[in-house]
């Protein structure tokens, strides 16, 4: 048994403004009439590029990058990848 720290996350200011700028995105997606919640295949497409990433901490569902809870921002259509693998 290994002696593991648990994983870092970015600072709860970067967090905040990232969750501001994805609420921002999808508001104005919606207001223009165009798709908020992404289609369930491209989900599925993005939580499995997430599960083989070195950066995706499996047992809290979160990227380490962004610290997003995975499975909330895979299903948001205008979310991305921060480091640009969806």
């Amino acid at each position: 048994m290994g002696n593991s720290s648990p994983p870092s996350y970015p600072s709860k200011p970067k967090m905040l403004e990232s969750l501001f700028s994805e609420a921002y995105k999808s508001a104005k997606q919606g207001l223009c009439g165009d798709r908020i919640l992404a289609e369930k295949s491209k989900v599925e497409e993005r939580l499995e590029i997430c599960s083989g990433c070195e950066k995706y901490n499996v047992e809290a569902t979160r990227c380490t990058v962004c610290g997003c809870f995975m499975l909330v921002k895979a299903n948001i259509e205008t979310s991305e990848c921060p480091d640009g693998k969806w």
